[in-house]
């Protein structure tokens, strides 16, 4: 169990679901049948993933997050891979990479573009 954000992660369980991209209470999220799975961290990459938009089918690897904040049919998810496409995207933990506050403009870790290399 790790602590992200003031959040329990189940860090040594990996999760995988699927569903549909939305936008849900303001956020980007993705529903897989009556659960709504708040991922962390998907508005940065917005523009900059080809057909990464609502409605869109998506997988995610990650944890699930424990959260007093989730409702009933709610879960907060931190994803570690975004299937899109047939595409991987290894995004990481925004807890645990150059996404933390104070940090802007690093949003592609070790200068990589996701258009030469796959990689956010």
């Amino acid at each position: 169990m790790t602590v992200v954000a003031g959040y329990i992660a189940f860090a040594n369980t990996t999760t995988t679901i699927s569903g549909t991209i939305q936008m849900v209470n303001g956020r980007i999220s993705v529903v897989s049948g009556n659960t709504t799975y708040y991922a962390r961290g998907l508005e940065r990459f917005i523009g900059s993933i080809d057909g990464f938009r609502v409605g869109a089918q998506v997988s995610m690897q990650g944890q699930v997050i424990d959260s007093p904040a989730a409702g009933q049919n709610e879960v907060f998810f931190n994803p570690v891979i975004l299937t899109l496409n047939g595409q991987n995207y290894e995004i990481g933990s925004p807890a645990a990479s150059n996404f933390a506050p104070g940090r802007a403009g690093r949003d592609v870790p070790n200068g990589d573009s996701s258009a030469r290399t796959g990689r956010l």
